[in-house]
């Protein structure tokens, strides 16, 4: 699945997992894919700043999630919840309707909006000043006027 992301992108998904092990918690959702996109430090990063959003706050909220840790000790991290997986997938539809060959963080933070039901998207509307089809408006307007390169 992560042969299409950049470097970013699949480093953004690793910090989730890293956030998701950090909060105690036995999965790996949209919440800790904030948390992967902030500390990716690109200009996605700088888009959710921009929108208020800060790595305190998403902390925050990932604090209020209840901890239960990962019970299984084969398993290498938390496993990626359904709705994760699926915003992964519609990653590659995003980049593709912008022309893209490359999945990049923007991409992903796309696919997140595009789940108004995912606790991520939750998190973020209940943060941020805009709405979440202003999110997406705005992120796809900065994609089209300075399109941003990938390896």
């Amino acid at each position: 699945m992560f042969e299409k992301f950049s470097d970013q992108a699949r480093r953004a998904v690793v910090l989730a997992s890293d956030a998701a092990r950090t909060h105690h918690h036995n999965h790996v959702g949209t919440e800790h894919l904030l948390t992967g996109l902030l500390a990716a430090g690109d200009p996605t990063a700088a888009t959710l700043t921009s929108w208020g959003i800060t790595s305190p706050h998403i902390d925050s909220a990932l604090d209020e999630i209840p901890a239960y840790p990962n019970s299984d000790s084969e398993c290498a991290g938390p496993p990626l919840t359904p709705t994760l997986r699926k915003a992964l997938e519609h990653s590659l539809r995003e980049a593709s309707l912008l022309g893209h060959d490359i999945i990049g963080t923007e991409h992903l933070l796309l696919a997140l909006l595009a789940d108004p039901t995912s606790t991520g998207t939750q998190i973020l509307t209940h943060l941020a000043d805009i709405s979440t089809h202003e999110m997406r408006d705005r992120l796809r307007h900065q994609l089209t006027e300075h399109p941003q390169p990938h390896e």
